[in-house]
């Protein structure tokens, strides 16, 4: 066959694989200060340039609002856990030895919800 008969087989440039399969160019407006930020995690971290950063941060960014969102609603749940047991114990359904163990009971629960807040924030100034 000759070069002329190819010519009308090849597929379209649009239907060509590329090297960055599943990967779309964004585009959006970013505040000059907010992008030296960027420019200089991107030289902290060795990244070889501010859009790597940029999807990096926006990446961990992502995943700390995920467990935010998994943390509280796990405290919402504990706390709902203990006004229902509260309300079987003061209905009669329950028996407790005193009300120092609810007390002692809610204080670990506190202490548990302050702990999660600090892992929060410690993740939070890590990205």
């Amino acid at each position: 066959m000759s070069k002329g008969s190819d010519i009308g087989k090849r597929k379209p440039a649009r239907a060509r694989k590329s090297a960055a399969r599943g990967t779309h160019t964004r585009s959006f407006p970013c505040p000059d200060d907010l992008w030296t930020e960027v420019e200089h995690f991107a030289d902290e971290r060795d990244l070889g340039s501010p859009a790597a950063a940029a999807r990096l941060l926006l990446r961990t960014g992502l995943n700390v609002e995920r467990r935010v969102r998994e943390l509280q609603a796990a405290r919402d749940w504990q706390i709902e856990q203990a006004w229902a047991d509260l309300q079987a114990i003061a209905e009669g359904d329950r028996t407790f030895s005193s009300w120092d163990e609810i007390e002692q009971a809610a204080e670990r629960a506190r202490l548990r919800i302050r702990e999660r807040e600090a892992a929060q924030l410690q993740v939070a100034a890590r990205a």
